[in-house]
């Protein structure tokens, strides 16, 4: 193969759309948008079809008025935005949960640290999420931070 041929040739990396999280479609996206990244797609109706080709029917059919009617330009951010309207929780709605509802169960101090960070969307400060974040630790271990916040 001539050097010519060599430079023209066009590597591709297949796409691996993760199944769908409901839980966090921010999140989603993000991890979608690297793997376009990977395999060095940067149409919008590459991206738009791609995403269309991987969705599960029950999430589409949540989106079906843009499926139907897809805009001429900017077909994927169109589908990602109504996407993200559809399936994220309101701010007021996290932000109760935050202030309401989480809670450690079985999870490790750092694991709900990081869910309140994700439910608080930078809009609670950081002071207020440590004392949240307390208050919602086991008693035991309310005890050894106080302590160990004491000799500093």
């Amino acid at each position: 193969m001539s050097t010519e041929n060599k430079s023209m040739e066009i590597s591709r990396v297949a796409v691996r759309v993760p199944p769908f999280w409901r839980q966090n479609p921010r999140l989603w996206f993000i991890q979608l948008e690297s793997q376009f990244v990977t395999a060095g797609i940067s149409s919008d109706e590459t991206k738009f079809h791609t995403l269309v080709g991987s969705m599960e029917s029950n999430i589409l059919s949540h989106v079906s008025h843009v499926l139907e009617n897809p805009p001429e330009k900017d077909k994927y951010e169109t589908l990602k935005k109504t996407l993200l309207n559809e399936f994220m929780e309101s701010e007021e709605k996290r932000l109760r949960q935050l202030l309401e509802n989480v809670c450690i169960g079985d999870k490790k101090p750092s694991g709900l640290l990081r869910e309140m960070r994700e439910l608080a969307c930078g809009k609670v400060s950081e002071q207020l999420l440590k004392t949240l974040w307390i208050q919602r630790l086991p008693q035991t271990t309310r005890a050894i931070l106080s302590v160990s916040n004491d000799g500093r």
